[in-house]
């Protein structure tokens, strides 16, 4: 069995149940991988922001995948590592076909999200003030550079149609895909969690197949295969437990911490490079 020296895991769903914090066992099992001097991290559709809480209360070190891929931030410094956004004149386009939609779109710029306007008897007001986003009256008029990110709202029983509906439309321009159950997420064509993870793996010097990632959704499935051992966890969507190498107990019966305790902890300790 090879030997894993880089673990990135997925937030919601994976880690942790959405609105639920971290259980004592994921978050022993966390310690100890580190203590073991494997690289551990994050990686997420949520802005760095969202990710702090949990980045603190975990002690990671090495950079976090935060909007998909679309950015990488420094835990230590809070700085961005790695950036790449979506195109000005797509981020246009899709801010149209969510009008056409009658769908609000969100931008997201660095870790603030702008808005056309928040309504309070709107489907998605709760997710809009857990970001703070900010209303600008026109999302057209206010953006005039490349956002880091960008999504469009949607009820949950019509995201995953909605995201095979972007696609036809935008794909090879963009990728598209979700990971939230109200977001429709757009992102550079070459960004995504496999190549954020490539890339975080080229910059510590780890060879993919010493790579280790868990997920559940289908913004994790570009990860999975990249890594050396993609893992979902039983709770995950059926696409992803398709292409998932090991499948793990579900995010309520602490899946997280079964794997690391499988397929790291039962390894000798390595030492990390510098």
């Amino acid at each position: 069995m090879a030997r894993f020296r880089l673990i990135v895991i997925d937030v919601d769903g994976t880690l942790i149940e959405r609105g639920k914090s971290i259980s004592p066992r994921v978050h022993e099992a966390i310690a100890r991988t580190q203590q073991r001097g494997v690289y551990v991290t994050l990686a997420s559709g949520r802005m760095y922001l969202l990710l702090e809480p949990l980045v603190e209360m975990l002690g990671l070190r090495s950079p976090v995948i935060c909007y998909g891929g679309a950015l990488i931030v420094d835990p230590v410094t809070r700085e961005p590592r790695y950036r790449r956004g979506v195109p000005l004149d797509l981020a246009r386009e899709v801010i149209v076909a969510a009008r056409s939609r009658a769908l609000p779109a969100r931008v997201y710029i660095d870790n603030r999200v702008f808005v056309d306007r928040i309504d309070p008897n709107a489907f998605n007001y709760e997710s809009l003030t857990r970001v703070r986003a900010t209303a600008v009256g026109d999302l057209l008029a206010f953006l005039q550079d490349d956002p880091t990110h960008l999504a469009v709202d949607a009820p949950p029983e019509r995201t995953r149609s909605l995201v095979e509906e972007m696609r036809q439309i935008f794909h090879p321009r963009l990728h598209v895909t979700t990971g939230h159950p109200l977001l429709t997420e757009f992102s550079h064509p070459s960004v995504h969690k496999g190549s954020a993870v490539a890339w975080l793996a080229r910059t510590l010097g780890i060879p993919l197949r010493e790579v280790l990632a868990i997920g559940d959704d289908w913004n994790d499935v570009e990860m999975l295969h990249c890594a050396g051992l993609g893992i979902a966890v039983e709770n995950a969507h059926p696409d992803v437990l398709a292409v998932a190498e090991e499948i793990v107990p579900s995010v309520a019966d602490d899946g997280v911490a079964v794997a690391l305790e499988r397929f790291v902890l039962d390894r000798p300790s390595i030492k990390q490079k510098g």
